[in-house]
């Protein structure tokens, strides 16, 4: 084996002896003029303009597990937008508890961190917001998955917080609860303190709402606070029954919110009138629900149509390799600062899935996930947001307009913000990332229209193929 190797190593430099000496020039092209021209596919380059219009969402799945946002705020672009949410909450504990008798309310209080906010104005990071909670007539449950609104008969219109609570937008927000429906908790049988579900399902979920800034008011603040470290503090005083004689105690059980359980985010905007199907020199977009940059399928079609017929291309042998979407906006020494606090970090296509039991959800393109593709980041430098379509503008060439129509929610484009989430395999080291519909982060930004001479693009790299015998 030893002189094998040494045999295999010596052949090899003396091979790269020759190699060195000879200077050979290596001609990469060598064979290329005996490919047929038929068989040799040739890359094209063409530029779109992108049709776009302002659309909203028809809802917005809003279920989450760590995340509620909370708050409100008016714009001169927008007007007013609410967010809400309601979560669930129950007892926990690995062993049984005994409660005692005669068990009297001290205090009950509940706590969320806050994880980030959204101010339009800086000099409103302390606004003063009023913040009341409610009793749900629900469990948040995956029926509130694919829709984000609030019913006047999903919740109990009196409030169950002692009088509200003034928050100025801290690290913590902490909300005290009515003696009387603190004490309610401490009528769960053994059963629900023993069942989360059986809990929750008597005592249902708590809603969070916030007042509108004043009429007339321009601005406000959006929080987004943890659930999956928020809890109920419940002190109560008891009588021991576990032995005669015991003098009467203090105590204090935690209930934990939102955490291996739902939160569900409601929210509302005065934008609707916004929408235009007409062509516009800007657009301007925000975030969650509200106003998009909106592509429809059925113009984005035509015009794909168009350009191939007019070339006299056949639609099936179109072979898309990129397909690249930009979309300008403008900046300046004024608007700079707005952009860098309010615009989305990205604006990435979303479409509306079916899923399997026949609900249509909102979920960024597939595209998405290809290796090496743009998902949408904003270019700050190029004050542009770019990202990669190649697929589905393939099946959009590929397809009749009639498929298109029949199924126009898997290929109509509303451009949203898109978050990720990695997750990593303990055994392997290999990591997963998934992408969606950002679901908290409110964004406003205004980017260039059709209508502006640095309108949205679609570039797309091309080849013919030719299976000509």
């Amino acid at each position: 084996m030893h002189s094998r190797f040494r045999a295999v190593a010596l052949s090899f430099m003396i091979s790269l002896a020759f190699a060195a000496s000879s200077c050979i020039d290596v001609d990469n092209t060598l064979g290329v003029n005996n490919i047929p021209d038929e068989y040799a596919l040739k890359l094209q380059t063409v530029t779109l303009g992108l049709p776009l219009q302002t659309k909203m969402l028809d809802s917005m799945q809003s279920l989450n597990t760590s995340n509620a946002v909370l708050g409100a705020f008016r714009t001169e672009e927008f007007g007013l937008t609410t967010h809400s949410f309601a979560t669930n909450y129950y007892f926990y504990s690995t062993k049984k508890v005994d409660l005692g008798s005669d068990r009297r309310i001290k205090h009950a209080y509940l706590t969320f961190t806050r994880s980030s906010n959204l101010i339009l104005d800086p000099s409103q990071q302390g606004l003063p917001q009023n913040i009341h909670v409610y009793q749900m007539n629900k469990v948040v449950d995956t029926t509130y998955k694919y829709n984000c609104d609030l019913k006047d008969s999903d919740y109990n219109h009196i409030p169950i917080d002692t009088n509200g609570v003034v928050y100025t937008g801290g690290d913590t927000l902490r909300l005290y609860l009515k003696n009387s429906y603190a004490k309610k908790i401490l009528t769960a049988t053994q059963r629900e303190l023993d069942s989360s579900a059986a809990f929750m399902d008597r005592f249902k979920a708590i809603l969070f709402t916030c007042d509108a800034p004043e009429e007339g008011t321009i601005g406000g603040r959006l929080n987004v606070f943890r659930t999956s470290d928020a809890y109920i503090y419940l002190t109560f005083n008891f009588q021991p029954t576990w032995k005669s004689g015991l003098p009467r105690k203090d105590t204090t059980i935690v209930l934990p919110l939102g955490s291996n359980t739902y939160t569900q985010n409601f929210s509302t905007y005065s934008s609707k009138p916004l929408e235009k199907v007409e062509p516009q020199e800007y657009l301007t977009v925000e975030g969650l629900g509200g106003l998009k940059a909106y592509t429809d399928p059925l113009a984005l079609k035509d015009m794909l149509d168009h350009w191939m017929s007019s070339n006299g291309y056949d639609p099936k042998k179109i072979l898309i390799c990129k397909a690249l979407y930009k979309l300008p906006f403008v900046t300046d020494n004024s608007t700079v600062n707005n952009i860098n606090r309010c615009f989305p970090a990205s604006l990435y296509p979303n479409n509306k899935e079916k899923d399997t039991s026949n609900h249509f959800y909102y979920a960024p393109l597939e595209d998405v996930y290809a290796s090496g593709n743009a998902v949408g980041a904003a270019n700050r430098s190029l004050s542009y947001y770019s990202g990669d379509i190649s697929s589905q503008i393939q099946q959009m060439c590929n397809k009749d307009r009639s498929e298109i129509a029949a199924n126009w929610k898997r290929y109509a484009m509303w451009f949203s913000t898109v978050a990720s989430s990695t997750t990593s395999n303990y055994y392997t080291s290999a990591s997963t990332t998934n992408y969606t519909l950002d679901r908290t982060a409110y964004s406003v930004a205004r980017i260039n229209g059709p209508l502006h001479a640095n309108h949205p693009t679609l570039e797309i790299v091309f080849a013919l193929m030719n299976d000509e015998e």
